[in-house]
């Protein structure tokens, strides 16, 4: 399955194609992250490495800041993307 800009939604596509430039590390890290993500695009890591500050200085991570346990750190992916997120969550689950 292959994702186009055309079928999300007007307000999605600009981020899409944001990802699409990303250095290739950074795509790596935001794949791991969308595929270790839960319904709700949740995702808890152990600590915040360059990569993840990176996509979060891009706006398609944010930290959560309800989430406080010690050690974890708990993020929403892509957030303001909802449609685009559970598109590539359904490839994430199929590879």
């Amino acid at each position: 399955m292959k994702i186009r800009a055309e079928d999300l939604p007007e307000k999605e596509r600009a981020l899409f194609l944001s990802i699409q430039t990303l250095p290739r590390h950074e795509k790596q890290t935001l794949w791991s992250l969308i595929r270790l993500s839960n319904k709700d695009h949740i995702c808890i890591v152990p600590r915040l490495t360059p990569e993840i500050q990176q996509l979060i200085q891009k706006g398609l991570v944010t930290i959560n800041p309800s989430f406080h346990i010690q050690s974890k750190i708990s993020l929403f992916i892509l957030r303001k993307t909802p449609f685009l997120m559970k598109k590539l969550q359904t490839i994430g689950q199929q590879k």
